[in-house]
């Protein structure tokens, strides 16, 4: 779950796109850096957790996002998550 205080940790930051694609760009250099496994099914889904993760972000912080206090997170694993609907 999105708890109040993981999702309030944005609120009000008015991340931009730049932003969100710069720290997005760096957690793929720090997948490297840290050695995670390279291999392309791996990477996908790190990849795709973290542009959710930021998409998401980005949303909550926006001065009139309106963020919903629970709303879930998906659990990180090999198996396909089903889509978020709020």
């Amino acid at each position: 779950m999105c708890r109040g205080s993981r999702c309030a940790k944005h609120r009000d930051l008015a991340i931009t796109g730049e932003q969100r694609f710069r720290f997005a760009s760096l957690m793929s250099l720090a997948a490297d850096d840290a050695a995670l496994p390279d291999d392309p099914e791996f990477r996908s889904a790190f990849m795709a957790y973290v542009e959710w993760g930021t998409r998401l972000a980005m949303h909550n912080a926006q001065p009139s996002a309106d963020v919903a206090p629970h709303a879930p997170v998906p659990r990180w694993g090999w198996g396909e998550a089903p889509p978020y609907v709020p």
